[in-house]
């Protein structure tokens, strides 16, 4: 590929990304550090209520909350928000590391610049038609040859669930992930072990966090995933892959309904 990105030449940088150890010492750190906000977030609230309700009042609330957390539907409207709440705090707490690591030019670690698309690169846009396809063909094979993959995404009846579903899937999920998996993870590997590898790693991490029981997910995501770190290496640009992940999200989100309806 021809694109040329700071993770590439470094140039620019006040500091250079981590290297293999350091990237995963970082999202240690970044795992520990969601877990504090969002219990700093919960506690507040909690004596926020206390405040207002009374203690009881606020122990009733709490645990009402973690009674609908429990309640065996990963689309009720409890899950889903406070799946928001979690890309929330995971999203603040990478980029708390990513400015304190790199000073005023945090945003070169996470690749969050405007993205070098001309609207002739051929080849840009072929990785992009691509990538949909794939995601619409790959969707497609698993319904017929695993019937019960259409469960794994199901678009609630009520408009609350399925507005925080969608928030989740088209802007939540792009956001955090891509700035997780083509900003940091790859930035990182990208300065140190180079493209080719920075793309297969990403990806397979990538693959790895959609991983469920049957590996089949895992298995048709990681293409995606190397589709999109390609797209952020054409660009400079981790904008870039979070549009794709949004349009690819959105086209899922709305086949699952049409098909569910």
């Amino acid at each position: 590929m021809d694109a040329k990105t700071d993770a590439e030449t470094g140039a620019g940088q006040t500091r250079a990304p981590y290297g293999v150890i350091g990237l995963c010492l970082s999202l240690v750190t970044a795992l520990a550090l969601t877990v504090i906000l969002m219990a700093a977030v919960i506690g507040a609230v909690f004596l926020a209520m206390a405040a207002l309700h009374g203690w009881a009042g606020a122990r009733a609330a709490l645990t009402s909350l973690v009674a609908a957390l429990q309640v065996d539907n990963e689309f009720s409207t409890a899950r889903l928000a406070f799946g928001l709440f979690l890309y929330a705090a995971a999203l603040v707490a990478l980029l708390l590391i990513a400015r304190w690591r790199g000073g005023a030019d945090w945003r070169s670690l996470v690749a969050w610049r405007p993205p070098a698309w001309p609207r002739r690169d051929k080849v840009l846009w072929g990785i992009a038609a691509f990538g949909l396809v794939y995601g619409l063909a790959s969707s497609a094979a698993l319904g017929y040859f695993y019937p019960k993959s259409d469960s794994w995404l199901l678009v609630p009846r009520d408009h609350l669930s399925a507005g925080l579903l969608l928030a989740l899937a088209v802007v939540g999920a792009p956001l955090v992930e891509e700035t997780y998996f083509r900003g940091w993870i790859y930035t990182s590997l990208r300065f140190r072990l180079g493209m080719w590898p920075a793309m297969v790693i990403s990806a397979l991490l990538f693959g790895l966090a959609h991983y469920e029981s049957t590996h089949l997910y895992a298995l048709a995501v990681f293409p995606l995933g190397l589709v999109l770190a390609a797209l952020r290496e054409r660009t400079g640009s981790t904008r870039t892959s979070m549009l794709f992940h949004a349009a690819n999200n959105l086209i899922a989100f709305f086949s699952a309904g049409l098909s569910g309806s």
